[in-house]
């Protein structure tokens, strides 16, 4: 092959996945920079007002679940487990999967760092509960701002919940306790917020309930900032949360896993003493409000321009399918070039979002079906 190509091929490569310079790696100085600050001022006001969540403290303290917990090699153990502490649980209910309890970034017993991927990646998890006696598992991703629970059933199997069906459940627990504790503020004053992309079963209990539900764009950036708009014109937004197991339940104006991992062992706690489990609740809430199905899958890419071409293949020419299998497509909604056919001036209410390919099909059948590319992973969703 020509030299001159295989350099050009090399500074591609170099291109694609750039590497940290040496000197990056120095960390002698770092201590010693008037840009050094400790986090540590914010550590306890953080667990002092995420307490505000805190709702059945009694049945906390005296349930016999145990909960097992891992931090996938990142950095969740210790703030999880101040915060079960906080939430009043006994020391003997949470069990941390030992070897992925401390940082480790090469995740040597993990195919993939991501709970999200669900039971090939629960594996210790699984077999930590099992040894003991634990029905509940609380997976944060390194980072611990994600959070996946699984649960096991009477049969004995394990069923794992998807970010949808654990946020249809954080739902009605915020919103039934949040109104208990409040009971006179105007519930059209309050607010829960959801991703474009994730089930609509909360704007189903919203209608049902009396408080209001708003779609934003994918991510936290969108609903964080969209949660603080609302709060300065006075409103109470009370939760937000999107599909891909994130959830901002308490007051940070992000996704957090750690608050998120003690809310969903408070409501299997509370749910013990009722005798029921958390796939009973589920159960609960599609009898109540209607059977909402969502199903997810991705397909990963080789490369960005893959998938550039096919979303410009898509909508060439605004020749949109016309068909999702044998459904009739009703409207389509385009965030990446502002385009809504079902809006006047097929002009879209969220917000466009050039840098993130979206596009979602409302059938006649009433379902929806979209289309998008993932913002950290080479994955179309």
């Amino acid at each position: 092959m020509d030299t001159r190509r295989i350099g050009v091929m090399e500074h591609r490569i170099k291109e694609a996945e750039p590497q940290p310079r040496e000197e990056y790696w120095d960390l002698s100085a770092l201590k010693s920079s008037p840009l050094f600050h400790s986090a540590d001022v914010v550590i306890d006001p953080y667990f002092a007002i995420e307490k505000s969540n805190n709702f059945t403290r009694d049945i906390n303290t005296s349930t016999p679940l145990k909960f097992t917990y891992s931090a996938f090699h990142g950095i969740g153990y210790h703030y999880a487990k101040r915060m079960f502490t906080e939430f009043g649980f006994p020391a003997s209910s949470f069990i941390s999967v030992a070897e992925q309890q401390e940082p480790n970034p090469d995740f040597p017993t993990i195919p993939f760092p991501n709970p999200e991927e669900g039971r090939k990646v629960l594996t210790l998890s699984l077999e930590t509960a099992e040894k003991n006696g634990s029905t509940v598992i609380l997976a944060n991703d390194p980072d611990a701002d994600r959070i996946q629970l699984a649960e096991k059933q009477k049969d004995g199997e394990w069923r794992v919940f998807t970010g949808n069906e654990m946020g249809a459940l954080l739902t009605w627990w915020i919103w039934t306790n949040w109104r208990k504790a409040n009971p006179n503020v105007d519930a059209s004053k309050v607010y829960i917020l959801n991703s474009a992309v994730s089930s609509q079963i909360v704007k189903t209990i919203a209608d049902a309930e009396g408080f209001k539900n708003e779609t934003t764009l994918t991510g936290f950036k969108w609903m964080g900032n969209r949660a603080e708009e609302l709060r300065k014109e006075g409103n109470h937004v009370i939760l937000a949360w999107e599909e891909s197991i994130g959830y901002m339940p308490g007051h940070t104006m992000d996704k957090d896993g750690v608050s998120a991992a003690v809310i969903f062992a408070e409501i299997a706690a509370f749910l013990q003493t009722e005798n029921k489990s958390l796939q009973d609740q589920l159960y609960t809430l599609y009898n109540r409000y209607g059977f909402h199905l969502v199903r997810s899958t991705y397909w990963f890419v080789p490369a960005p321009e893959v998938t550039k071409e096919l979303f410009a293949t898509l909508r060439a020419d605004l020749k949109y399918p016309t068909k999702i299998g044998e459904t009739d497509v009703a409207t389509v909604r385009d965030l990446t070039i502002g385009y809504d056919n079902s809006k006047p001036g097929n002009k879209p209410v969220l917000p466009l979002s050039t840098s993130s390919e979206m596009v979602t099909f409302f059938l006649k059948s009433g379902s929806i079906t979209t289309l998008r590319a993932s913002g950290t992973e080479p994955k179309i969703k």
